[in-house]
């Protein structure tokens, strides 16, 4: 007797995308063997998973939107100038970065798949149309930049966060069970950053000396990235903890620890504080006893880590970081009237100043003008509402959490970037707006 599979046939495009990883992954290795320049190695990779999630994103949009969420945060790692200049801060992602080409091919695809479902989508349009105004003042900003390929990359990445939003909006109109899969994807993403931080802490190998302090940066491109990544992260998981099952439970508390462990090794002071203030709002907003949780880890960690006490008194030296910040802040401000109106051009600070603003709000008046600052306000104001329209319109436990978490993050997010330039890094602001696309998700 003979007997019949009835497993369904594996589709043929599977094969050639398997293929396709399996030539690259050997190609690499043979690269690597023979001590082959970093972009011989990182290209084919870069390629190969480009074409795979092209396939994915036309058979499986959903999974390659999670694929797309899970992959972003690793990619830093893996630039072709290196994860980390430590004379000038920050490298400018090249077009062929990984990074950089997962954003366009997500503008891409994204793009042409809300073409595809027409009208339609969540309630709420404030968060979107100051997306779209943040958009439109980067671009005005990149007409006669002083840095036209920095500010072109620059308009592309706020594009790459606008469609984000959109995506993830329409997603979860269109099916509230989506949630839960993204909110996956968004702390499994965090697993390769953590892992890699502990290896970097433990061994001693990856660590970068910035301004004499020898910090872990995970697989993000700077140290502070990773650190305001990992405070986002524990400010949405400290919300969500009393609104999930045991095991994700326990799962998302093993995480916490982890994303804890990775924050405080960055020595990112202005996540440090960020964290606090997210934690306090969720407290207020949902469970005063986080307070004395946050009181007693701050103990532990400063009587544990003597380094971070070391790292909080840098702040009373004169010629401390943050004496250095102010003194570099009036040299940016210096270059505001060479453009008032529509600023110097977008990344285009950096090029004349040597390193980043860090102050969001000085980088956009910098950058792209009153135009610019303006639509960086109004979207920190959409940010707020969205969070508010969100705490008022819960209808489950989940989406409870979610607005409580997502409240936390805005607060943080809005103080981490009076220091520091986040509100147009991909890496770290796509995951804050799956948050936000969650929390304003509900269908009209």
């Amino acid at each position: 007797m003979t007997t019949v599979s009835t497993h369904p046939p594996i589709p043929r495009a599977v094969w050639w995308a398997g293929g396709l990883a399996a030539g690259a992954a050997a190609y690499t290795g043979v690269q690597v063997a023979s001590g082959a320049p970093r972009a011989a190695t990182v290209l084919p990779l870069a390629l190969a998973g480009a074409a795979a999630l092209g396939w994915l994103a036309l058979t499986r949009f959903f999974h390659f939107v999670l694929a797309v969420l899970v992959l972003r945060s690793a990619l830093d790692a893996v630039k072709l100038g290196g994860a980390l200049d430590t004379s000038r801060e920050a490298t400018v992602s090249g077009l062929l970065d990984p990074g950089t080409i997962l954003g366009v091919l997500f503008v891409v695809a994204g793009t042409a798949w809300l073409a595809v479902q027409g009208p339609g989508g969540a309630a709420g349009r404030a968060l979107p149309w100051a997306m779209l105004g943040l958009l439109g003042a980067t671009a005005l900003g990149a007409v006669g930049s002083r840095a036209a390929g920095a500010s072109a990359g620059e308009v592309m990445r706020v594009a790459a966060l606008v469609v984000m939003l959109l995506v993830v909006r329409r997603l979860v109109a269109d099916d509230p069970g989506r949630r839960e899969p993204l909110l996956l994807a968004v702390f499994a993403a965090a697993v390769l950053p953590v892992l890699t931080t502990v290896h970097q802490v433990g061994t001693g190998n990856g660590l970068v000396d910035v301004h004499g302090v020898l910090r872990a940066h995970g697989t993000f491109w700077h140290p502070n990235m990773l650190g305001i990544f990992c405070a986002l992260l524990l400010v949405m998981g400290v919300a969500l903890l009393p609104h999930v099952p045991a095991l994700p439970r326990a799962g998302l508390f093993l995480l916490g620890a982890g994303l804890g462990f990775a924050l405080v090794f960055s020595y990112a002071r202005g996540a440090w504080l960020a964290l606090a203030l997210g934690l306090v709002v969720v407290a207020l907003l949902q469970d005063r006893r986080i307070l004395v949780g946050l009181a007693a880890a701050g103990a532990v960690v400063l009587v544990a880590v003597p380094s971070v006490t070391a790292r909080l008194s840098d702040l009373s030296d004169p010629a401390g970081s943050l004496s250095w910040r102010f003194e570099h802040w009036g040299r940016a401000l210096d270059l505001v009237g060479a453009n008032p109106v529509t600023g110097v051009g977008p990344a285009a600070a950096r090029a004349l100043l040597g390193r980043e603003v860090h102050n969001d709000y000085l980088r956009a008046l910098v950058e792209t003008g009153l135009v610019g600052l303006l639509a960086c306000l109004a979207l920190l104001a959409a940010l707020a509402l969205t969070a508010r329209r969100a705490l008022r319109e819960a209808r489950s436990p989940l989406a409870r959490g979610v607005a409580v978490g997502f409240a936390g993050c805005v607060a943080a997010l809005a103080l981490f970037a009076v220091a520091d330039n986040v509100l147009t890094s991909v890496a770290v602001l796509w995951y804050l707006l799956v948050f936000a696309g969650i929390a304003s998700g509900e269908p009209r």
